[in-house]
């Protein structure tokens, strides 16, 4: 993890004054994963992590000496430690089995695994095994929903596992999947050497395409969901396939571009010849595309050619039925990169669109040609990205930071671990360029605390950003200093809110701040502070370098009963019918559509008959982006239950009509569906809804009825109890 700072300090805490004081010598051996960590607030949710890691579980004992080392009374450790959902003040089993209960994951099965795997086991969900091999949960969502129903265990994600699967993968010890094995570059290019920021940036570049072999490159998608589906044992059968048939050329952990639902994917890259996207290659199939190398066509291989024609047996990728029907351009280099690799980077441009706008030296001309291009944020607001830049850079106080929010707990929701996980150098791209319109030196990336694929990436593209001089006191040689440091969550869905992200920060719980002072003058540390989306992040450099049509696509994460799950990015105006029917390939139950989720929690469900009507606000909201289609089968009410009882779940307490308002409506809803409900439940689920989303302090609460509201709307033969004098007896 990269190391970060309180406000008043330096950028990195070897140099911090308070690590000249003496360690506080904890019971049990924690001074070691405590030394590193600055002795103050700021530090005290990464302790409680790397506590964690060290211990398992955290007690009490833990919390005091925690308390001590951030100098924070024991009894607000304790009220952190049991806010974040991902903190565990309870010993677990050996083994940890997590099974995904989110919508799209209930729709394909992951309740009857749920019940299987308890069987085998013997235990209840939330329980462990007598010998206290494995504890057994369910997760509220893994956010790798391209691949549903998951099984989650030890941190590793198993897509669709039978139970025999997940309890051998209880016997083996827990490990990466598939390595991280870029090392970082070595790069050396003197200050004054050449003349602009350009000109530096061309000279690592050089040094790239020197370091760059010359044989064909295998990029295997690793990215969660392809590990899920068995990519790592495909990368390693594919390095030894190839070297059983002495083929000269290098095997490399590349990212999914998108097409979960074909994991796993590889990208076949040969000097002078189109890329090749070929699907579905497990470890027992690497044989023939080993093949294809040493030039034999397998017509059994599947996939596309980048090309005008076909290609060594696949078809062009203008006719493929998800890859060429959409308008790529945030998504445009998935899969084709080493994702941490920063002579992947730089060899595909990453960083120009920065150093000709350091070159050009006006901050203002970032800032007009994003908001001329009218990119708004991607975090389910909308709010105009450039608008908060020009906030903060007129707000009095420094230093001014820059946070990206890459949290994303809303289940369903799976798009910006992708962006982090496939393109994490275009992600600090973009950070650099809206940190310079901002007048920002100082930069958060913010990462769901179980998002670990996209925080190994990220980590490791700032260390060789940072090594080549694209981050710290002068970047690319400029007069622009910036550096970002990597700060991870600890679950917790309100996170989202941009307010609630800087209070844990600043080691609190995290909960809404009361607005105004909006960030952008009272923000992370008291200074003016940016917070944007990573998607929206991303949007930049592509804006920036001149393409503004980035502004407009969307990503959305197709997910439920599609036939094609995954991740698409597509230009105005869509539709249900084309992400659902045209890029999904429409419901692989061969079932009649029954219901929509457009967002997760905070989002809405709709019916078919929306099919048609363009997902645009204020009309139908695309929200954060999923799109959770689901087929005649599945019960709607059950759907809007999963979704209040999360919002129920993670509301942080805060304020009366969120915490109390959200579960009285699921405790009225579960009477009436039950049947024993009375008048007063009918009148809550009315009156209720419209108290919650009017006088909640923070948008996610206000949120929190959508779903109940629009489902209600759209299917009022499921809701009939509500209309029924009756409850009891028109639900019997």
């Amino acid at each position: 993890m990269a190391a970060a700072r309180h406000p008043e300090t330096t950028t990195s805490h070897e140099t911090d004054s308070h690590e000249t004081e003496s360690p506080v010598v904890t019971p049990g051996s924690l001074d070691r994963p405590l030394a590193s960590f600055p002795r103050d607030r700021t530090w005290l949710l990464p302790a409680l992590q790397a506590v964690q890691a060290e211990r398992g579980w955290l007690s009490l004992a833990d919390l005091a000496a925690v308390a001590a080392h951030c100098r924070v009374p024991k009894s607000e450790v304790y009220g952190v430690a049991t806010h974040y959902p991902e903190l565990r003040l309870a010993p677990r089993g050996q083994h940890l089995v997590r099974v995904c209960a989110g919508v799209p994951c209930r729709a394909n099965g992951g309740l009857g695994l749920l019940d299987a795997l308890g069987g085998a086991l013997g235990v209840l969900a939330g329980g462990t095994t007598a010998d206290g091999r494995v504890t057994l949960e369910a997760a509220d969502c893994c956010f790798v929903c391209g691949v549903a129903p998951v099984v989650e265990v030890d941190h590793q994600y198993l897509s669709g596992p039978s139970v025999d699967a997940v309890l051998a993968a209880c016997q083996d010890a827990p490990g990466a999947a598939a390595e991280l094995a870029i090392p970082h570059p070595i790069f050396s290019v003197r200050d004054g050497a050449t003349g602009t920021c350009l000109g530096r940036l061309e000279a690592l570049g050089a040094q790239a395409r020197a370091r760059r072999r010359a044989g064909p490159r295998l990029l295997v998608g690793t990215g969660s969901c392809g590990l899920a589906r068995g990519a790592g044992e495909t990368l390693r059968a594919l390095r030894v396939a190839l070297a059983r048939m002495s083929l000269d050329a290098e095997v490399l952990a590349g990212a999914c571009n998108g097409l979960c639902h074909a994991a796993p994917v590889v990208e076949v890259l040969r000097p002078g010849a189109p890329r090749l996207t070929v699907e579905r290659v497990t470890a027992d199939r690497v044989g023939a595309l080993a093949r294809l190398l040493d030039g034999a066509i397998d017509h059994g291989l599947s996939g596309a050619a980048w090309s005008e024609t076909a290609t060594a047996g696949l078809p062009p990728v203008a006719i493929h039925p998800v890859l060429g029907r959409q308008e790529r351009l945030l998504a445009e280099r998935w899969g084709a990169l080493v994702p941490e690799d920063l002579d992947d980077a730089l060899l595909a441009d990453t960083y120009a669109a920065l150093a000709r706008a350091l070159d050009a030296g006006d901050p203002r001309a970032v800032v007009d040609a994003v908001k001329a291009a009218g990119l708004q944020g991607r975090g389910g607001a909308y709010f105009p990205a450039a608008v908060k830049w020009e906030g903060c850079r007129r707000a009095v106080g420094a230093p001014k930071y820059f946070v990206v929010n890459g949290e994303e707990g809303e289940p369903g929701i799976f798009k910006d671990r992708h962006v982090m996980e496939a393109d994490p150098h275009r992600l600090l791209e973009g950070m650099l360029l809206a940190a310079w319109a901002a007048g920002a030196t100082r930069g958060i990336l913010y990462i769901h605390g179980e998002a670990n694929r996209s925080a190994e990436r990220c980590a490791a593209a700032v260390a060789q950003a940072r090594a080549a001089g694209l981050l710290g006191p002068r970047v690319l040689g400029s007069d622009f200093g910036f550096e970002v440091e990597i700060r991870r969550g600890a679950g917790g869905f309100v996170l989202g809110e941009e307010s609630a992200l800087l209070e844990s920060l600043e080691g609190r719980r995290a909960m809404p701040r009361p607005k105004p002072p909006f960030p952008v003058d009272v923000g992370a540390y008291g200074k003016p502070t940016v917070i944007n989306n990573v998607e929206t992040v991303a949007a930049i450099p592509v804006i920036v370098g001149g393409r503004p049509a980035a502004a407009a696509t969307k990503l959305y994460g197709l997910s439920g009963h599609v036939a094609r799950p995954g991740i698409v990015e597509v230009a105005p105006p869509a539709t249900l019918r084309r992400l659902v029917f045209e890029l999904g390939g429409g419901l692989a139950s061969g079932r009649p559509l029954g219901a929509v989720v457009i967002g997760g929690p905070s989002g809405i469900v709709v019916s078919p008959g929306r099919l048609d009507t363009p997902l645009e606000r204020p009309t139908l909201s695309p929200g954060t982006g999923g799109i959770t289609a689901l087929d005649d089968s599945v019960s709607v009410v059950d759907v809007v239950r999963t979704l209040l009882a999360f919002n129920a779940q993670e509301s942080c307490g805060k304020c009366t009509p969120c915490r109390e308002g959200t579960a009285r409506m699921l405790e009225a809803l579960d009477r009436l569906s039950a049947g024993t409900g009375t008048p007063a439940d009918r009148d809550a689920l009315r009156e209720l809804p419209e108290v919650v989303q009017v006088a909640s302090l923070c948008g996610l609460g206000q949120a929190a009825p959508l779903a109940l509201q629009t489902a209600v709307a759209e299917f009022p033969g499921a809701f009939a109890f509500l209309r029924s004098r009756d409850a009891s007896r028109a639900s019997s």
